[in-house]
């Protein structure tokens, strides 16, 4: 029969309950169901209109995994859940474009310390709380003490959803610094921009261009002490990630696309772009001969605050005779935090243009391709004949400062091509003849 308790307190603990009251609709007048121990609530009804709460009453989530199953399936709709702590505070998925049935959402919530541990262990388990690539400060304080971990179970085709979540006064007050009017949701998942590219981290940053937004998720109300209007990325369809509410003054300050080293005859030259800068005041670029003992060699400026690609190079006059050199490039923000970028290390010698790519043959007819480059700079090799047609093609990273490769001409007729070898510094076009062998 329907549920008409009254000022209740109902505890579900360590088992899954499905609810299916007359009508099929879970009424909370008044009523409290906490979930404990890994319980699950599980809605088996797709109308948004399922679940029906008033203001003192609501569902007492307070674990990763006490959560509440809601059976959805190709529907579409508000569905929201009145997580309650010590008040409402309303999880909303909105569905616009349905998913494939069958399909179910998975929610949960719960509060934290200041400083959000324990983090998430919900697959894929949450390792920091840095605001920034590693090694990078913390941020805790900047980050609302609440986890939402949302997922899903049977959508092979995810739903086109704007998700919206509600937070309390206690947990964004002191010790943490946070501007309410600033907060935004982040979510941690898969990085396809890392290294590895497999790592997981805070997505995405207030100008992440990687993921084609050019600003945070999400619109604060204040007022309500909501973040509404949440879209996930389209590589994230669906949100089925841990979320955070985070003040975005403090996102990611600087996202760097590279940091490359390389010779000028014997002095060594410095390339960085960055995709992004938030507050960023200059960059630091210092020097050593053992990697231990830095030595502060040059100052540039930086953008500011940008959502454009951003590019910087400097040369340094310093002649390491031959012997190895490390440099260390750091992004200082205004307020004075910084964060080292990278370090790279060279030995440059002062070599004439056409001794950093040479390209001969063998006396089986292959062609033989040597070159000088930073370890990870990019080369292309294309192989043209005498009409300009591309008849051959090559591209990668190198492994080594010292590539040898070798390209065979097995099938290849005898005549007249043109090799062209680009690094990202050097480049070098040259004729070769393939002749016909004589055994």
């Amino acid at each position: 029969m329907r549920l008409k308790i009254l000022f209740f307190i109902i505890i579900f603990s360590t088992f899954s309950i499905v609810l299916e009251s007359q009508n099929n609709l879970l009424n909370l007048k008044d009523i409290k169901i906490t979930l404990k121990n890994d319980a699950c609530l599980t809605i088996n009804q797709s109308s948004p209109n399922a679940i029906v709460a008033t203001e003192n009453s609501g569902i007492v989530s307070e674990g990763d995994l006490n959560r509440v199953a809601w059976k959805i399936n190709n529907s579409t709709g508000t569905y929201t859940i009145p997580f309650w702590d010590t008040s409402r505070i309303d999880f909303s998925y909105v569905i616009k474009t349905p998913g494939s049935s069958s399909g179910t959402l998975i929610a949960s919530t719960r509060r934290t310390n200041a400083n959000n541990q324990p983090w998430p262990t919900v697959s894929p388990a949450v390792t920091h709380m840095n605001l920034s690539v590693s090694p990078g400060v913390d941020g805790s304080l900047y980050v609302v003490d609440r986890y939402w971990v949302i997922r899903n179970e049977g959508w092979s085709t995810k739903p086109d959803a704007t998700l919206s979540f509600t937070y309390r006064d206690a947990e964004i007050a002191s010790p943490n610094t946070i501007n309410e009017s600033n907060l935004v949701a982040q979510f941690w998942g898969p990085d396809p921009y890392s290294v590895p590219s497999d790592t997981n981290g805070w997505i995405p940053d207030a100008f992440d261009v990687f993921q084609g937004y050019s600003q945070p998720l999400g619109t604060v109300d204040a007022a309500n002490n909501k973040v509404t209007d949440v879209v996930p990325p389209n590589a994230y369809k669906g949100g089925f990630y841990t979320w955070i509410l985070v003040d975005k003054s403090h996102p990611l300050p600087v996202t760097l696309l590279y940091f490359n080293i390389y010779c000028e005859g014997k002095y060594v030259a410095l390339k960085w772009e960055t995709a992004s800068e938030i507050n960023c005041d200059y960059y630091l670029v210092e020097r050593s001969t053992d990697g231990n003992y830095w030595e502060s060699v040059a100052f540039l400026q930086g953008a500011g605050n940008s959502n454009e690609v951003s590019t910087y190079s400097w040369v340094d006059s310093y002649d390491g005779k031959g012997s190895t050199l490390y440099y260390r490039l750091t992004q200082y923000d205004y307020n004075g935090d910084y964060e080292i970028l990278g370090v790279q290390s060279i030995v440059c010698t002062n070599l004439p243009e056409d001794s950093w790519i040479t390209i001969n043959t063998d006396i089986f007819n292959n062609i033989i391709i040597n070159f000088l480059a930073t370890q990870g700079e990019k080369y292309e090799i294309k192989l043209y004949d005498l009409h300009g047609k591309l008849i051959f093609y090559q591209t990668g990273t190198t492994n080594n400062t010292y590539e040898h490769l070798v390209i065979s001409t097995y099938g290849i007729p005898s005549s007249i091509y043109l090799v062209d070898v680009h690094t990202t510094i050097h480049n070098k076009t040259q004729k070769v003849y393939l002749k016909e062998l004589d055994f």
